[in-house]
């Protein structure tokens, strides 16, 4: 799926990260000290009185203007300079509204944070302006377990999982037997596919798998292999405002090409916008364990995906289909995201196919996105794009108006 503004796709270091490479051994750190303490946190935090909370809103506008006065941090009034387009969209319409919306420049670098002013009162924000007032966090839903097993307590559909340290010895053959197949092992935590591997078919492949998750994660999650498309429902003050869905991308065999001609021939061919299949290890291995290399021929008719990315940045198609969606799948979504009492959340499902009768399909819920990346639901391929930023600007309370750009 499609997000940042990064750099090019031949400067990434790291396959298994996509387009969004991060440092593995920060991160690694990060991912024990967040899942030991981040729902200890939470539990205190959520109990607090207003006026801590006011705090430490006013302590972060006192550092950030502090910084502006010693020179340390400037403020950026160009929005090409925006980290993301989750950003830029929201400063489009920010901009529509006549809000002043700037960015945080820090020691020269630029950062996803934003400074805006509503009734005279200075706000800082990360991507998107979602009031402190409103956040009211119960459970570390960007957690992958946890959101699971809160969704099976409710019998919203989520695939089977099962999470374990990856720094512990672990009999990895037990662990595989526990599922059927294909299974996927993750990260417990972190976003954008990073460091995933998906439809694992033998133990080998799995062991495998589990050496690329934690390379990035201390703990990780084994869950079953759902079948269908990528897609993101997202939530704006409890009411379902986008759907995206994202085909993988994938090759169709005529028993006389071999995959990587195959793979030639969909990029020659792909739509504006669509960037070229990347073909590296990732892919490789992905191929792979399907039983095919890049030099093998597909035989005819045989579809063939490449990768469990899909979206236009890796070759594949998205369309934005609110309207089409099955009516059945609301109610459900709707469920899970009361749960989860957020103002603003995405949530990642895999679907056979969202206009068919949810109850008629094995569909799940596999992550949740409590800073969603909103962009999606305008850059896609097809569809009606969709005013989230909008709805967002609405949990402020302001008039809608347009200012002449």
């Amino acid at each position: 799926m499609e997000h940042m503004l990064e750099p090019h796709r031949e400067n990434i270091s790291c396959a298994y990260c996509g387009d969004a490479p991060i440092n593995h051994k920060l991160f690694y750190y990060a991912s024990l000290i967040s899942i030991a303490l981040d729902n200890h946190t939470i539990k205190v935090t959520k109990h607090a009185p207003k006026f801590l909370v006011n705090i430490v809103d006013a302590f972060l506008v006192f550092f950030f203007e502090t910084s502006l006065f010693f020179g340390w941090a400037k403020l950026s009034d160009d929005i090409d300079k925006a980290v993301t387009f989750r950003s830029r969209v929201i400063w489009e319409e920010g901009r529509r509204r006549g809000l002043e919306m700037k960015q945080v420049i820090f020691f020269g670098r630029a950062l996803d944070q934003y400074r805006t002013r509503i009734n005279g009162k200075i706000f800082y924000f990360d991507s998107l302006p979602i009031p402190s007032k409103l956040l009211n966090l119960n459970q570390n839903w960007d957690d992958k377990f946890i959101l699971k097993k809160e969704f099976e307590k409710s019998n919203i559909p989520t695939p089977k999982c099962f999470q374990f340290g990856a720094f512990y010895p672990q009999d990895l053959e037990q662990i595989f037997n526990k599922f059927e197949k294909p299974v996927i092992v993750k990260p417990r935590i972190g976003s954008r596919g990073r460091h995933t591997v998906t439809n694992i078919h033998d133990l080998e492949h799995f062991k495998k798998g589990v050496e690329v998750a934690k390379g990035l994660c201390a703990y990780l999650i084994v869950e079953e292999h759902l079948e269908g498309h990528i897609c993101r429902a997202t939530f704006v003050n409890g009411e379902l405002v986008g759907f995206y869905r994202a085909t993988p991308t994938h090759v169709i065999g005529d028993g006389k090409r071999t995959v990587r001609e195959l793979i030639m021939e969909r990029d020659m061919n792909r739509p504006d916008r669509v960037e070229k299949i990347l073909v590296n290890v990732e892919l490789e291995n992905y191929i792979a364990r399907s039983g095919f290399g890049l030099e093998d021929i597909l035989p005819n008719g045989l579809r063939l995906l490449l990768s469990h990315r899909a979206g236009r940045l890796f070759g594949g198609i998205t369309r934005e289909m609110l309207s089409e969606l099955h009516p059945s799948f609301v109610p459900i979504l709707t469920k899970a995201a009361q749960l989860v009492g957020l103002p603003v959340i995405g949530f990642d499902c895999i679907v056979p196919d969202p206009t068919k009768d949810a109850h008629s399909q094995k569909w799940g819920i596999i992550e949740c996105n409590t800073l969603p990346f909103i962009d999606l639901h305008y850059y896609a391929l097809q569809g009606k794009p969709m005013n989230i930023a909008g709805k967002i600007w609405d949990l402020w309370q302001l008039p809608t108006i347009n200012v002449p750009q």
